[in-house]
């Protein structure tokens, strides 16, 4: 009575019930007794009494000496108290007694694969599952003794069998995870530890192993704890001992995840996991021959996989002492392995060949975000041609940030793609009808380079993101400029290389990019260079000659930044490095990782940067060219080696490129000795950039779109381009009067303005920086009928009453005759509402500023006023048929005004009657996203036109 008692309380979750049922079941004559027994030891050792439950079963056996579950019980607390060979006894005996009893087999099968032996550990494991096919624990064991043997293929799929039998168990969605993770499939192990959370989401493996494939690096140090308590408590395998080296290199502790790699090899010789992490831990020193070699012997076990291939041919751009060729052909030979080999679906492109009609562009990358590409590609998003294109980004991206919250505002559709296979995502984008599809990625990581092999779209380009060709046929164009590739410069490709007129860069600087610092030689005496690039392009030669730079220049010191040098192991190996060629230890300062604003500060600190070859900045280079940092650099024949190239050309500092080794040496010392000279470049630096087809995104975006165009029409044809350069037409900019622009800048104008206008800022505050310095009751030096659009938000309420009609008739005044007002400004019905209910003081609404109650809409923000802005007084106010009103009488002809239900006003107001068809659009490009409702529903309260 007692055993069924507890076994039901136990099944209801009634966990202490059923223990003191079985205590008193137990303890007597009887099957069921010795069953009330086994189950409180199985209860005892999920809580981890181990001792009591070892107790429990001895007590029990004394009695019951035949019962085989016991007998295993006893076993599996022996092994949990690290009495080894006791359990082994323990099982062994259990078997005897019972050779029908599958849970005993599997046991001595998990003692044997503890202590190594791996082939006897298979052998029970198979035993267990022919006695009982559905076992977990068997199942599970057997990915894992398959895993031990180096058999990673069988390790797979016999994982997936167990999940097809047990498809809710989270433990086994791990070992997938794990077997896949450590096969360098990345994206599936992503979707298999997901399913694991799925299943339960508080599953502490999983959450770990998405952090390191994640990137959360905020996670890694718990990840690093788990994976040394789990070593700990079962022991040294191969897979822990390889997700230990992925945790270390992870989070940044080279030379430990070195020698982790380099014991599990001794484990396991053909561990792809660890072949593939200790190529990486080469590669961040600069051996990049003996990272090549790694990852070739990490494609040997595992051929199937583009990713790895991707690697060796990304690390030979790095090798200073191979050939383009040789360079060239690692491309192609991942070209050779995988673009050949595909099976291509036959895509049939129905969006048909007009060539004028309007195209859809697909992005694809892994780098939308605070990443090079991401911060190259943000303000194209922002201009693109919205008539002419839309733009449809699939993302590849782990996580989110501000960087990928602004490109994703401008896209016109986005795709989570991360998890997605090659084949779903290649039918995804044939079924979005892309016109032409845009790699971002090139050979790094996350990239899609499989899905352009499937060519699911007609034209197909490779843009920034990637330094080299990438050896596919499949992909048609490869974008780039005169400066990265000279007509004559003999550079391969398997894509036809086009040129944009300038440069394949546009650079967009963060907002946060400090103030230009004056050149600290002024200040400290002597020269600093400096080189904030990834330890990786550190190679041998570049040491060597920026040592001799170092030790030419009198008194100067070296400064290098990159995240490796968070380690102390490899800020010394490194410091060895630059001693052998003879530069003293206390010229060398190495600093590791800081935030991106950090980082552009610290460059006030750099007299000069020194560029790394053959493996130039890029991102790098245009960050210390924009905080007044001038860049020598030495120019190779490819495209990795003539980025910097390219961005001193645009800027028109071509001396600071040289040819040749020597003249780089003695280029970057002579300028060292030309204090005045620095310091004139430096003073200049920002504006020669700002000022340059680098910095004008309105104008390269447009010359990328007739490039696009181009190719469109080139497919239309049945052709393809030729190597010519695409010759850019002056961007057609209309004018943008911004009153009352605060401290903001364009983007924080409607999207109407954020492609090929020119902002003209207006304030009455000098602190602002504004164009000009005027108020809006008297914008005496701006012409009249000068400008295309004005924008005024949320100004018209700081006047008295009688001033509001000057201002408008201001704002008609300096517009031309088809221009457009966009205003807005608060909504007095709105907030009189709160005001009604009592509630002028509770926060309506939370502002970037703070919380904002009805009283700061009515009066002005009380905050600003406190610290003495009185600008912030509000002395009107506005109901929509007020405001519309008003605009009427100013002589507005054509005026919309809307409620956003978020106690604002939105107004446009055009000089002349215009045709509803441009309200519309401008309404669509203008309003506010909170202005949800349907355009044409709209267009029903278009009431007053004079």
């Amino acid at each position: 009575m007692w055993f069924y008692l507890g076994h039901w309380l136990d099944r209801k979750g009634l966990v202490s019930l059923a223990e003191s049922s079985y205590r008193n079941g137990g303890g007597s004559d009887g099957k069921s007794a010795a069953e009330a027994s086994f189950r409180l030891s199985q209860l005892m050792l999920a809580k981890g009494c181990n001792r009591e439950a070892a107790d429990i079963c001895e007590q029990a056996l004394r009695l019951h000496p035949s019962h085989a579950k016991l007998w295993c019980a006893l076993g599996a607390a022996h092994r949990r108290l690290a009495q080894m060979d006791a359990a082994r006894a323990a099982y062994e005996h259990a078997v005897e007694l019972d050779p029908g009893y599958a849970q005993a087999w599997c046991n001595i099968g998990e003692w044997l694969l503890v202590k190594g032996e791996l082939s006897a550990a298979l052998e029970k494991f198979q035993q267990a599952l022919r006695l009982e096919p559905r076992l977990l624990e068997a199942l599970n064991n057997r990915v894992a003794v398959l895993y031990e043997l180096g058999r990673f293929a069988d390790a797979e799929a016999a994982a997936r069998l167990a999940i097809e039998i047990h498809p809710d168990k989270a433990a086994l969605h791990v070992n997938l995870g794990n077997v896949l993770l450590h096969s360098a499939k990345a994206r599936p192990a992503i979707k298999a530890f997901r399913k694991a959370l799925e299943c339960d989401p508080i599953c502490a493996e999983a959450h770990l192993n998405l952090a390191m494939l994640l990137g959360e690096t905020y996670r890694l140090a718990e990840a690093l704890s788990f994976i040394e308590h789990d070593i700990a408590v079962k022991g040294e395998s191969a897979q822990r001992l390889a997700s230990l080296a992925l945790a270390q290199y992870s989070k940044g502790d080279l030379p430990a995840a070195e020698a982790t790699c380099k014991k599990t090899l001794v484990m396991q010789a053909n561990n792809v996991s660890a072949l593939i992490t200790l190529a990486s831990c080469n590669s961040a020193r600069g051996d990049h021959h003996e990272s090549i070699r790694l990852y070739q012997q990490a494609m040997a076990e595992n051929p199937e996989m583009p990713a790895i291939y991707s690697n060796i041919a990304f690390n030979s751009t790095y090798v200073p002492d191979i050939s383009p060729a040789e360079v060239f052909d690692y491309h192609r030979e991942w070209a050779a392995r995988f673009e050949k080999t595909v099976d291509k679906p036959a895509y049939s492109f129905e969006q048909g060949r007009q060539a004028g009609r309007p195209l859809r562009i697909g992005y694809v990358s892994g780098d939308f975000g605070t990443h090079p590409v991401g911060f190259l590609l943000r303000d194209v998003m922002r201009h693109h041609n919205r008539m002419e294109f839309s733009i449809h980004c699939y993302s590849m991206m782990r996580s989110s940030d501000d960087i990928t919250v602004a490109i994703r505002e401008h896209a016109d559709s986005w795709v989570d793609a991360l998890l997605m296979s090659d084949d779903e995502l290649a039918e995804r984008i044939h079924e979005d009808r892309i016109d032409i599809l845009v790699d971002l990625s090139g050979h790094t990581a996350y990239n899609r380079l499989p899905v352009f092999v499937r060519k699911p779209a007609p034209v197909q380009a490779t843009w920034i993101g990637y330094f080299h060709s990438t050896g596919l046929e499949s992909i048609d164009y490869f974008i780039t400029d005169p400066y990265t590739t000279p007509a004559d410069s003999g550079q391969l490709f398997s894509e036809t290389p086009v040129w944009l007129p300038h440069s394949r860069f546009c650079y967009s600087p963060p907002d946060y990019a400090p103030p230009v610092a004056s050149s600290p030689v002024l200040e400290r005496g002597n020269i600093t260079f400096g080189c904030f690039n990834r330890a990786e392009k550190l190679v041998e030669p570049v040491i060597a000659a920026w040592a001799l730079i170092i030790r030419t220049v009198p008194g100067s010191r070296l400064l290098l930044k990159a995240s490796a040098f968070e380690n102390p192991q490899v800020c010394d190996e490194l410091r060895s490095r630059f001693i052998a060629h003879g530069l003293e230890s206390e010229r060398l300062e190495l600093r590791g990782r800081s935030s991106h604003r950090d980082m552009l500060e610290q460059y006030g600190e750099v007299d000069i940067a020194l560029d790394p070859f053959p493996f130039n900045g890029g991102m790098t280079t245009l960050e210390a060219l924009w905080m007044g940092v001038p860049v020598v650099t030495l120019a190779g024949s490819g495209v990795v080696s003539r980025q910097t190239t390219s961005a001193l050309a645009n800027i028109g500092v071509t001396e600071l490129i040289f040819d040749d080794l020597d003249g780089y040496i003695k280029g970057a010392a002579a300028l060292a000795s030309d204090v005045e000279r620095l310091s004139r470049l430096r003073q200049e630096m920002r504006a020669r950039m700002a000022n340059s087809p680098l910095c004008q995104a309105d104008q390269f975006t447009h010359d990328l779109e007739a490039l696009y165009r181009r190719m469109w029409q080139a497919w239309c044809r049945g052709e393809k381009l030729g190597t010519e350069i695409v010759p850019g037409s002056p961007v057609a900019r209309k004018t943008v009067l911004h009153v009352g622009c605060g401290g903001s800048d364009i983007r924080s104008l409607p999207q109407m303005f954020q492609r090929r206008w020119q902002e003209i800022r207006l304030d009455i505050d000098p602190q602002a920086k504004p164009d000009v310095v005027a108020s809006m009751l008297d914008m005496a030096p701006i012409e009249s009928a000068s400008v295309d659009a004005l924008y005024s938000s949320h100004n018209i309420e700081h006047l008295h009453p009688h001033e509001v009609e000057v201002a408008l008739k201001e704002f008609k005044r300096v517009l031309k005759p088809n221009g457009v007002l966009v205003l807005t400004c608060p909504d007095l019905q709105s907030v009189c509402a709160l005001v009604a209910a009592d509630k002028l003081e509770d926060v309506a609404y939370e502002s970037p500023s703070g919380p904002i109650a009805p009283i700061d809409i009515l009066y002005g923000y009380r905050k600003a006023m406190a610290k003495g802005n009185l600008y912030m007084a509000h002395k009107t106010g506005f109901t929509a048929r007020s405001l519309k009103r008003a605009l009427v009488e100013s002589g507005f002809e054509t005026t919309i005004v809307e409620q956003d239900g978020h106690y604002n006003l939105w107004a446009l107001a055009y000089p002349q009657a215009v045709e509803a068809k441009r309200v519309e659009e401008d309404r669509k490009l203008c309003f506010s996203k909170w202005l949800a409702e349907p355009v044409a529903q709209a267009f029903g309260k278009l009431q007053a036109v004079a």
